[in-house]
């Protein structure tokens, strides 16, 4: 029996994450779904994701703080992998995202092919 991933989906736009989950609805994975950042620590506590898939842009935090608060509760990045979807374009969000070992960093609009890709490749899903 193959394995179900579960990924966490953090993003404030409901279409979007409609639209994510639609994209990777393919793969052998739940996609979890959390509008914001303090509902996206409670889940990531609470469910063990495989995968995160964050924005940055969040009503209630930045997705960095997320990020930091994820770290500091033992979620190391690399072991959890992290994608960054967001509409920051700015070299400089890029730079952070490294600093913070996220997996991959993408910007929307996306390309829904590139996303399932790179969820397929940090899962190791066949």
């Amino acid at each position: 029996m193959a394995e179900t991933y579960h990924v966490l989906n953090v993003e404030d736009n409901p279409n979007t994450a409609r639209l994510i989950r639609l994209v990777l609805s393919e793969l052998p994975l739940e996609v979890h779904h959390a509008s914001d950042g303090k509902q996206a620590l409670e889940m990531i506590k609470t469910l063990k994701p495989n995968l995160i898939i964050l924005d940055i842009g969040l009503t209630d935090m930045h997705g960095w703080e997320v990020l930091d608060r994820m770290t500091s509760n033992g979620i190391d990045p690399k072991v959890v992998p992290v994608i960054v979807l967001t509409s920051h374009t700015e070299a400089s969000h890029r730079v952070i995202a490294k600093l913070k070992s996220v997996a991959c960093y993408m910007t929307k609009p996306f390309e829904p092919d590139e996303l399932q890709g790179k969820v397929k490749e940090l899962l190791k899903i066949g």
